[in-house]
């Protein structure tokens, strides 16, 4: 709760990318908030009144999974909601044609945002879509210490460059 409000303040494709984060967590404790609790909550250095918030937190979090029946795979509605809100500000920074430094960023991805989507079996999502699902899986990668190649270290360079340059653009609008 407290770093996702702080991320999503800052860095909007920061906090989609710790929010995929949060939802596989609720999903490894198998939705049991008290095992949230013991194993993520009592780890923060806080007053029982933000432990309190978090565990709310937290408990709306179950709920929507459940709601939109998301115990298993996916990503919330409000999620998939502002992921689209960047795909829809990338294809208008693409489409107006003006920025070249933009649309310069974005054929040096293209190729590396193509070979994911073959990869993952994903042809209807947007290219953001797909940005941000590579970057978590090579998050995911980093954390459990798996070895990565220079080759897809480089590839994955010019997706995070886009996804930074447009998640900076979105959060200049919105502030």
């Amino acid at each position: 709760m407290i770093i996702a409000e702080q991320k999503r303040k800052e860095n909007i494709a920061e906090y989609l990318l710790y929010m995929y984060q949060v939802e596989d967590m609720i999903r490894a404790n198998k939705l049991d908030l008290d095992s949230i609790e013991a194993t993520l909550i009592s780890r923060f250095e806080v007053s029982y009144e933000v432990k309190r918030e978090m565990r709310e937190w937290y408990k709306t979090l179950i709920t929507m999974m459940h709601d939109e029946q998301k115990e298993v795979s996916g990503h919330l509605s409000i999620l998939e909601t502002t992921a689209e809100q960047l795909s829809e500000m990338h294809d208008q920074l693409l489409k107006q044609g003006i920025d070249n430094s933009y649309k310069e960023t974005y054929s040096k991805a293209k190729p590396h945002i193509e070979a994911l989507r073959m990869r993952s079996g994903h042809s209807k999502e947007s290219d953001v879509q797909v940005a941000l699902n590579g970057l978590y899986g090579l998050l995911i990668l980093k954390l459990k210490k798996t070895l990565i190649t220079e080759e897809t270290t480089a590839a994955f360079e010019t997706i995070r460059e886009l996804v930074a340059e447009l998640s900076s653009r979105y959060m200049e609008g919105t502030n």
